[in-house]
């Protein structure tokens, strides 16, 4: 599995903050039954959203790999490999930075810290050095960026963590709110605080295009992730909340 999720929500973001994506009509891949539909014409934005899931790709496989030990993992890090080592070449400074942070990652993991901040600051920074190291962002648009991204890092890594405690305990895999002995409503108050603060960031940025899609992800989308992740949320449950009804019922 890839991080393509995250990628496209990249170049969405690089996307509203320069001169916006442009569409034609057509079709997608082999999905020809489905008729002609918008679809992004190649772009720097797009190249570099492409390049960002390889790499993130790459480092990922070597991390499961490491973690499960099985042919699937290490198969899929050869299937990433020439793409890989493309995408490094077009960017060597993102890919020492991935490396690095995930360096500090399997660091974290091995000596088993019981701290929710260390590993998810060091994804955080990972997300940063992504965002900061595309050459097409805006330089009056950095510091809410990073400050975005950083956050953003930080709550997919707490998410995540607590999505995979049963797998992860049954496996013998770290996981920081297991070590630590984590309350649902502790975690909710910590994944509250990031992601407050990555909406903090993105209500900074000046965005050249229509932002609607955008603003459904950070206002509305993470929001529901997390009731579903949290409290076994789904449909009808997660949209009838709210985190303007939330805050207004603990007011």
């Amino acid at each position: 599995m890839t991080l393509s999720y995250d990628c496209a929500f990249l170049a969405l973001v690089l996307a509203a903050l320069t001169e916006g994506a442009v569409f034609r009509p057509g079709n997608c891949g082999p999905r020809v039954y489905r008729g002609k539909r918008p679809i992004a014409e190649p772009s720097a934005i797009l190249d570099y959203a492409a390049d960002v899931n390889i790499l993130l790709a790459w480092y990922q496989a070597a991390d499961d790999a490491r973690d499960e030990k099985n042919v699937k993992s290490l198969a899929a890090r050869f299937a990433f490999a020439r793409a890989y080592h493309k995408a490094a070449k077009a960017n060597p400074a993102l890919d020492r930075e991935i490396a690095a942070s995930m360096v500090s990652l399997s660091r974290i993991e091995a000596e088993k810290i019981p701290s929710t901040d260390e590993p998810s600051d060091a994804f955080g920074k990972l997300l940063t050095s992504v965002v900061l190291r595309a050459p097409m962002l805006p330089g009056g648009e950095r510091r809410a960026a990073e400050w975005m991204f950083y956050n953003l890092g930080k709550w997919i890594y707490l998410i995540d963590a607590w999505d995979d405690r049963e797998k992860d305990e049954k496996n013998g895999n770290y996981n920081p709110f297991l070590l630590a002995n984590m309350s649902v409503e502790q975690a909710e108050f910590l994944l509250n605080i990031t992601r407050g603060e990555a909406q903090k960031g993105y209500d900074l940025l000046t965005l050249n295009q229509s932002s609607g899609l955008l603003d459904n992800i950070m206002r509305l989308g993470l929001y529901h992730t997390q009731r579903r992740v949290l409290h076994g949320e789904n449909g009808c449950q997660a949209e009838n909340a709210s985190p303007e009804k939330e805050k207004g019922d603990k007011e």
